[in-house]
């Protein structure tokens, strides 16, 4: 019986394959030169890996996956998912006016007695001034009686007041004094609204404590300046410089900076932020109208009201941290 011719032995230099078979397609090795290279695997799970699960025989396959980033992806390129907004608006560096006149009265609805008591002050001092100068008047002043005769019998008399040196020495360290002490409340209003932004508590002196005083009244000094000569130049050049220099005092205090520092953080903020700024300011100075109208005992509610907005709007406009408003 003649029995059928056993298979040749592998060769080892050929890979263990037979003569004149194709060796099977190596995905791991990178073909060598004058090879042609293996095709691409065919598509669905690999070696070691899981198919996904087929749907059962009357069931639905399963919805595909919602558009967007998936679970365990950066949300809209910001790591960790998107960026933070603002505690009722989307911006966080945008004004929203009624989220900061809500914020500012719900702070001053709630600390009342602190933050009207600069304003009381700033009254007794005016009222004290007053009464003074009008003693110096009677006491180093000379009045004169004038009388004019028109004929006809038709006379008309007045008075004229003169000062002596002693009187106008006293005049001016009253007016000097009342300056001082006008500045020393503002600064101390602004001072305490941007501890009221910081989560700070409030209290009676919470108003009444000044931040960095010196240079703040350097910084309003040079803003006044700069703001006169632009009134006096066809008034157009001071609005625009108040304008421009409106967040000098509140950067002074707040970032620390020196009054020509804090001035040009305030052009730079008012320019790029156009808008925003020119609201801030308008609102600002509406509520402080409101208060003057009502003979200006209303400045005791709208200075520190209008001051709490203002910070609200200055941080939110540096995308700075602000305490969260109060509850209602």
């Amino acid at each position: 019986m003649t029995q059928p011719p056993y298979p040749p032995e592998p060769n080892p230099a050929s890979g263990g394959q037979q003569p004149g078979q194709t060796p099977p397609p190596d995905y791991g090795q990178t073909p060598q030169y004058g090879q042609t290279p293996p095709p691409p695997p065919p598509p669905g799970p690999q070696y070691g890996q899981t198919p996904p699960p087929q749907p059962q025989y009357g069931q639905a396959p399963p919805p595909p996956p919602p558009p967007g980033p998936q679970y365990g992806q950066p949300q809209g390129g910001y790591p960790g998912g998107p960026p933070p907004a603002g505690q009722f608006g989307t911006d966080p560096t945008k004004v929203d006016v009624g989220e900061a006149f809500s914020w500012a009265w719900g702070k001053f609805k709630n600390n009342v007695g602190a933050m009207i008591l600069p304003g009381v002050i700033a009254f007794a001092l005016i009222l004290i001034v007053t009464l003074l100068a009008v003693f110096a008047t009677a006491i180093f002043g000379t009045t004169e009686t004038h009388t004019s005769d028109y004929g006809s019998g038709y006379t008309y008399s007045y008075e004229t007041t003169t000062i002596g040196g002693g009187g106008l020495f006293l005049m001016f360290l009253l007016y000097l004094v009342l300056l001082v002490g006008i500045f020393y409340i503002q600064i101390s209003i602004i001072s305490g609204a941007l501890r009221v932004a910081n989560g700070e508590p409030v209290t009676s002196a919470s108003f009444l404590k000044p931040t960095r005083f010196g240079p703040t009244i350097l910084t309003a000094i040079l803003v006044g300046i700069i703001t006169s000569i632009g009134l006096v130049l066809c008034v157009i050049p001071g609005l625009i410089a108040i304008f421009l220099l409106q967040f000098s005092i509140v950067a002074t205090i707040d970032k620390q900076l020196s009054p020509v520092d804090a001035m040009k953080t305030s052009f730079e903020l008012a320019k790029t932020k156009v808008g925003d700024s020119l609201i801030a300011l308008l609102v600002a100075y509406a509520i402080n109208l409101v208060g003057a109208i009502v003979c200006y005992i209303g400045l005791i509610v709208s200075a520190p009201l209008a001051q709490l907005f203002y910070v609200h709007c200055w941080r939110r406009l540096n995308g700075a941290p602000i305490a969260p408003p109060d509850p209602a």
